[in-house]
């Protein structure tokens, strides 16, 4: 530490014994975290092509719904993005989504409630394809 301190160029000192070690275990963990980050856009890469509007949704904000996939109050912060003017979903005590409410305070219910204890893509998949009928049903 002495040498690192008196040296203050990382490259000279990455050439004495000591800083070569460290060094080399630097390039070694950027190498690993390259090979982290790269998996871990792929799996977003296949969530977003199970559910595309994530698509719409940036990486962190994926990663916060990924990672709280049973937390339902922290995906429902996303459902904006995801959805146009979707605000809210209402949620009984099964954790299953029975309607959906508006910006302007509309309410719609569902035909049928939907389980959201599957994988968060499958339930927001379902959500939508139940969005769309309930809305043509009720404007028929």
């Amino acid at each position: 530490m002495v040498k690192c301190n008196k040296t203050t160029q990382c490259i000279k000192w990455a050439r004495y014994p000591q800083g070569k070690k460290i060094f080399d275990e630097l390039q070694t963990n950027n190498a690993i975290l390259d090979d982290v980050q790269k998996k871990l856009e792929d799996y977003m890469e296949t969530k977003r092509s199970a559910f595309p509007r994530f698509y719409f949704l940036s990486n962190d904000e994926l990663i916060d719904i990924l990672a709280n996939s049973t937390d339902l109050s922290i995906i429902q912060q996303h459902l904006k993005t995801c959805f146009d003017n979707v605000v809210k979903l209402d949620i009984n005590e099964s954790d299953e989504v029975e309607a959906m409410n508006s910006s302007e305070k509309e309410n719609v219910k569902f035909k049928k409630p939907i389980k959201t204890k599957v994988p968060v893509e499958v339930w927001l998949l379902q959500l939508q394809m139940d969005m769309i009928l309930n809305l043509q049903f009720l404007m028929k």
